[in-house]
């Protein structure tokens, strides 16, 4: 496992979410130091860990671990239709008409 891409993984998606480290450490059951050695690569999380850190992030752990990414849509596809399967029925097909919209919109522009 590559500690400095996790250390840096994890503080792009707490600053990304707005969290503080000691927000970060309270949603992992864990302590503010941890989460800076973590950030900091002084720090070896166990597995557990590093999963209550990707659900307190709302990110997979692959989105931890890995620098880069060959299909990086696939993982946004997925966290799109997670947050509109949580919509009632009726704003879900508000929210898929308007991507539909905007899709076509995308591919007018792009001819």
């Amino acid at each position: 496992m590559d500690y400095i891409t996790l250390g840096k993984n994890v503080r792009k998606y707490r600053l990304i979410l707005g969290f503080t480290q000691e927000e970060l450490a309270d949603k992992c059951e864990c302590s503010n130091s941890h989460i800076g050695q973590i950030e900091n690569a002084r720090g070896i999380p166990s597995l557990n860990r590093v999963v209550k850190i990707a659900n307190a992030l709302s990110v997979t752990v692959d989105q931890l671990l890995k620098e880069s990414y060959s299909n990086p849509e696939v993982v946004y596809l997925r966290e799109i239709a997670e947050r509109i399967e949580k919509y009632p029925v009726a704003r879900r097909i508000q929210a898929c008409e308007a991507l539909m919209a905007y899709l076509d919109s995308l591919e007018k522009f792009s001819q």
